[in-house]
């Protein structure tokens, strides 16, 4: 062999090695597999029920609880879209749908709890009245509730993945689908 003529020794692989080694594979494996079962997850179209995520709102929050001053923070909201031929119409009215929920917090800045976090409890009680204020821009009653999440977030992964509404859409792919069924339907499938 070559390695004892050029003055190296043999490095002999411990059991600790072996192990790391093993290890190492496995995560790699895990790693794939994560991502492998997350893609199916996301090729799902909206149907009933469905929850499109809008893009993060800078809204008032509550400075302590039960005060009347507030601070500005980032907001996700999540809407709650029972019928399904109504999420291209909620998408497509997405602005809206922000404006209106900043205007429901410029009235009512969001509440905050003892650590002066959003309190997510008390918003869920209001998330049918913040869906009022929505149904009002859209002048319809599409939406059901909204839900409102600390943060500009992404329904990716972590905490919010095992929230119950962990399958959100967002607007862009409602709005690619929606576009090539009315290419479908205008102009036989063709594209210009």
């Amino acid at each position: 062999m070559l390695s004892p003529m050029l003055g190296f020794e043999k490095v002999e692989f411990g059991p600790r090695d072996h192990i790391m080694r093993h290890t190492f594979r496995f995560l790699i494996a895990v790693l794939i597999m994560a991502f492998s079962l997350s893609a199916p997850a996301m090729a799902q179209l909206p149907g009933d029920n469905s929850h499109i995520q809008l893009k993060h709102i800078l809204a008032p929050v509550q400075s302590k609880p039960g005060s009347y001053t507030s601070k500005i923070r980032p907001l996700t909201p999540i809407l709650t879209v029972p019928k399904a031929k109504d999420v291209a119409f909620v998408c497509q009215r997405a602005p809206r749908a922000a404006e209106a929920i900043l205007n429901y917090f410029s009235r009512n800045p969001a509440p905050v709890d003892k650590k002066r976090r959003v309190d997510i409890d008390a918003l869920k009680k209001q998330a049918p009245k913040i869906a009022a204020y929505v149904n009002k821009a859209f002048g319809k009653n599409i939406i059901s509730e909204v839900f409102v999440i600390e943060g500009g977030k992404s329904m990716g992964s972590g905490v919010m993945a095992r929230l119950p509404f962990a399958q959100t859409q967002g607007c862009g792919r409602v709005m690619e689908e929606y576009e090539e069924r009315m290419q479908e339907l205008l102009g036989g499938g063709e594209k210009k």
